[in-house]
């Protein structure tokens, strides 16, 4: 009888160890800003980021589960000397990028602002769907940011971890 609840507690705690470490508290999905969170994230949450990918291609990416998902997505879809009829085929790509992440994230979901041409976008879809956002202070080349501790420590407070 001993052995059994012995082995019955084992196995419990057996499957908790494992359980906690089959999947990452958050998901971090993006560009290359989403590649520098997820080295500033390494441990916390797992990565599916490339740098120059467009907002659609990021949405590929997000995973549906109990996780967080933190994403980076706009910076690549508004270059520098855009034509106003690129811009708007560019602003319903992000739309429809958004709105599908969101779809497959649910209320776990952290957007961090790009602080370029899409910005404002990102930001107003955001607070007209109720999405928490993530801003940062951009570095020199005013796309990516200063400081991605800075920014990796911001967003474990957003998400709780």
């Amino acid at each position: 009888m001993t052995r059994n609840i012995a082995l019955l507690v084992a196995g419990v705690l057996g499957s908790i160890l494992i359980g906690s470490g089959a999947q990452a508290a958050c998901m971090v999905v993006g560009d290359s800003i989403g590649v520098g969170i997820g080295m500033a994230l390494k441990g916390v949450c797992s990565t599916s980021a490339k740098v120059g990918i467009s907002s659609s291609a990021v949405a590929d990416r997000v995973r549906a589960g109990g996780h967080w998902t933190v994403a980076s997505l706009g910076s690549n879809d508004f270059p520098r000397g855009i034509h106003p009829a690129q811009r708007a085929q560019s602003e319903m790509r992000v739309r429809g990028a958004l709105a599908s992440i969101s779809a497959r994230a649910g209320d776990r979901l952290l957007l961090v602002l790009p602080a370029n041409g899409a910005r404002g976008l990102v930001q107003s879809w955001a607070a007209s769907n109720g999405v928490r956002t993530v801003s940062f202070a951009p570095g020199p080349d005013g796309i990516h940011p200063r400081n991605y501790a800075v920014l990796g420590r911001e967003i474990r407070g957003r998400i709780g971890e």
